[in-house]
């Protein structure tokens, strides 16, 4: 036996002289092995945010982990660990001598080796050429780290499963705490899931993880790290897995805004000035970079609560509103119906069933034509484009014109429809249809969003749940700090798992939330106090009028359909939303222009404003961004600040990469800034009468009441919201249940009244709006004006 053994031996070294010359990774390698880290966001008080990862992992140095976690592993995987310089021959001996059966060979450095540098192979022969090259990786990496680097290079490098790369992650997932406040029991699991993470998980196999546990503890208790008392009371109890929080990218809170902060760290990383010493990018999800955010967490929660408390009621007021209504017939006719016909087979055509159906179908033929044009693309779009331009020659020259298709393009398509594949394509498209229209119309079991516990199982056809979802409400929320600019709360939806789309960034109609910016400019121009009255009655702007550039006469009537014939001061013009005082004060002003250009040192981009008066009254689709950052001027002493979520990015070494600078301007000077914040506060005094704080706003309705908004604003925070349908047709149907102060302004006036209730969270309530120091140029005060102006009404 022993000679056997030594011949094994003697032939093993023969071949590790053959496996030390061949290819192995060179030395740099070995002395700089990769790692994918995890990225970490934090929160502007230093609260973890999120992890962005390919691979979810935290470095911790040997220091940082516990003694019993080293104990543990000593015990467990390699007792000889100290005495040997990375091979244990007497372990190799025993598993020679007994095949592995009371134990295995591989010391923690060969297991170290395996991670890096080798793929397990189930091919005898492959796998003792791997187990040699292990032998001399282990050596290399005993020559070159010290046994406390390897121990921790090997416990943040071992998979623990559930994107969970390295102890400190795993700690995370399992008992949701760092790696340096787990418990002895607690290390014995996670060590245990080193011999196989499937087997002793504790979530997949909690029995067999449980047994793994007792046996990492029984080995500490046979080597003298633990005594029989610590033993009996650690494995007295059933092991029971209580907290499990595997890491995503997108669930829990903010889901919309880490969405949002990685689209913009990969954007940013691209730039030359924050790329690596070496020129090449640094990547957010493998090189562990620290990103501190402007979010506050506990606004952000706050913000989300708001948000669903809200549109849960206001979703339920919709379907009572149209239970028995179809919106995507209601009121439609000739074009509008084709508009809404093809939004809905747009959104089947987009869906995962019809694209396993289309695979299932048309994905052989699809596979020969390309055979035959190999360079060719036949998605459904093209196949649509296939049928159109088969019943119309003309078809494809509109597409090159309108630049929505190449000359490539079309001259595939010509190919194909002169060719022998167009037949098949027809049939094979007619059973598609055929299939598609059945499948979509058949009730099957399925989960759809809802507002208890996030999602319901129902019996529904999946066109059904596509109008469904579609019918949704959604939202988007933003909260900014006037004075820094610091993006504090991001709400893009009401659900990130069932809607993507973001809000915060989409461009609405704003209404009367436009409104202030024409009173602004009037205000700052002509010289209006907000007391002075203006006559409710129809005006009209008519060609060739100033610089409006009409080509016909433009007559707007009030939201209500009536003018009063009275007098109304600016300030209660705001307040009601008069329109007739906003088109007068647009022809007071004689220019569009002069409104886009203030309105563009709001941070509004002019080329997002018409050169139409209509403006005046909210005709501009603007982001809930950009609206949310302008108002953020008024509650600023009339002062810009470019809004960010970033001030700075670190490597993993702590190496500052980014730092964010900010465009900030004066737009407005104090006093006039002060004369739109009281009117602010009296046009928003609905909102101030329900609040601590003090706080102004102006709510917007749009054409149809497709639209809700409410601008708040408070001197410690300013927030925008809007609501409405992803499409136009869902919408409420009166006044009454489609005006922003229903359902936008109750998401502001919660959301402020859970800060001013939470004394633990930076904010307060008793912060006041100061009036200029050198006084006002402007009279505000409406009983002293109508005394000294000599206006009547």
């Amino acid at each position: 036996m022993w000679l056997i053994a030594l011949s094994i031996l003697v032939l093993g070294g023969l071949f590790l002289i053959y496996i030390i010359y061949s290819k192995l990774p060179d030395i740099s390698q070995l002395e700089n092995p990769k790692y994918e880290y995890a990225s970490t966001a934090y929160d502007i008080n230093m609260k973890e945010l999120a992890k962005i990862f390919k691979y979810n992992r935290t470095w911790v140095t040997f220091e940082q982990i516990p003694e019993h976690t080293v104990n543990a592993l000593i015990a467990t995987e390699d007792i000889r660990f100290y005495n040997h310089n990375g091979i244990d021959l007497r372990g190799t001996m025993r598993a020679f001598l007994y095949l592995g059966k009371k134990g295995g060979a591989s010391t923690i450095s060969q297991q170290l080796a395996k991670l890096f540098y080798t793929e397990k192979s189930d091919i005898f022969i492959i796998r003792l050429y791997q187990k040699l090259q292990e032998w001399v990786l282990a050596i290399e990496l005993e020559r070159r780290y010290t046994k406390q680097e390897i121990i921790a290079m090997y416990l943040n490098k071992f998979d623990f499963w559930y994107n969970s790369h390295g102890i400190e992650a795993a700690a995370h997932t399992y008992f949701g705490k760092p790696q340096s406040r787990l418990t002895p029991d607690e290390s014995a699991v996670l060590i245990g899931m080193l011999k196989n993470p499937y087997m002793f998980n504790p979530k997949l196999n909690p029995s067999n993880a449980g047994k793994r546990r007792n046996v990492v503890l029984g080995q500490m208790k046979k080597y003298g790290f633990i005594d029989e008392n610590t033993h009996a009371k650690l494995t007295s109890s059933e092991f029971r897995l209580k907290t499990f929080n595997p890491a995503t990218h997108f669930t829990g809170t903010a889901p919309y805004f880490r969405a949002e902060l990685i689209k913009w760290l990969q954007e940013l990383l691209t730039k030359k000035e924050y790329r690596k010493p070496d020129g090449s990018m640094y990547n957010p999800f493998v090189d562990g970079l620290k990103i501190y955010t402007t979010i506050d967490l506990d606004y952000q929660l706050k913000a989300e609560e708001a948000v669903r408390a809200h549109m849960r009621n206001l979703q339920a007021s919709y379907d009572r509103l149209w239970t028995g209504r179809d919106p995507w017939t209601f009121e439609a006719e000739g074009d509008m119906l084709k508009i809404r016909n093809a939004s809905l087979n747009a959104q089947i055509r987009s869906s995962e069933r019809f694209t396993t159906l289309r695979n299932t179908i048309m994905s052989s033929l699809i596979d020969s034509i390309q055979m035959e044009f190999p360079d060719s693309r036949l998605q459904d779009v093209d196949i649509q484009r296939l049928i159109k331009g088969n019943k119309n020659k003309d078809y494809f020259n509109d597409l090159i014109d309108n630049n929505i298709a190449t000359n490539s393009q079309v001259r595939f398509y010509k190919s194909i429809l002169s060719s022998s594949f167009w037949p098949q394509i027809v049939e094979r498209q007619r059973l598609l249809n055929a299939i598609v229209k059945k499948t979509f119309n058949t009730r099957v079991n399925m989960k759809v969003f809802d507002y208890d516990g996030g999602e319901k199982t129902v019996m529904m056809t999946p066109l059904d749940s596509i109008k469904y979802h579609r019918s949704r409400l959604q939202t988007g929320v933003l909260a900014i700090d006037p004075k820094k600019g610091y993006i504090k709360a991001w709400v893009g939806g009401i659900d990130y798992k069932y809607f993507k789309y973001d809000h915060i960034r989409s461009l609405r109609q704003v209404g009367s939330t436009f409104k202030p910016f024409i009173y602004t400019t009037a205000i700052f121009n002509q010289g209006f106090s907000p007391c002075h009255k203006i006559l409710d009655q129809q005006y009209s702007i008519t060609p060739g009028e100033s610089n409006f550039g009409l080509m016909e006469t433009w007559s707007p009537s009030n939201s209500t359909g009536k003018f009063t014939h009275s007098y109304i001061s600016l300030k209660d013009g705001l307040l009601h939303s008069v329109n007739s005082l906003s088109v007068y004060l647009m022809k007071e002003l004689g220019s569009v222009d002069i409104v886009r250009d203030l309105v563009e040192k709001f941070g509004i981009s002019k080329n997002l404003i018409p050169r139409s008066p209509s403006i005046c009254l909210g005709s501009a689709d603007i982001s809930v961004m950009d609206m949310t950052a302008a108002y953020a001027v008024f509650a600023n002493e009339g002062v810009y600040n470019e809004p960010i979520f970033v001030t700075r990015i670190e490597d993993k070494n702590g190496k500052i990469i980014y730092q964010a600078t900010q465009d900030q301007r004066r737009v407005l000077s104090e006093d006039y800034n002060y004369v739109m914040v009281d009117m602010l506060i009296h046009a928003g005094e609905r909102a101030d009468a329900q609040l601590v704080s003090q706080a102004g706003g102006k709510t917007g309705t749009t054409n149809n009441y497709r639209d809700g908004w409410f601008m708040g604003i408070t001197p410690e925070v300013v927030v925008g919201v809007w609501t409405g349908g992803e499409d136009q047709w869902i919408r409420f149907l009166s006044i009454e249940q489609g005006q922003g102060s229903v359902m936008a302004r109750p998401v502001f006036i919660n959301f402020i009244k859970s800060l001013e209730s939470d004394r633990t969270i930076n904010y307060n309530p008793n912060a006041r709006f100061s009036p200029p120091k050198d006084g006002m140029k402007i009279v505000i005060d409406c009983d002293e004006y109508d005394k000294t102006s000599g206006q009547k009404g």
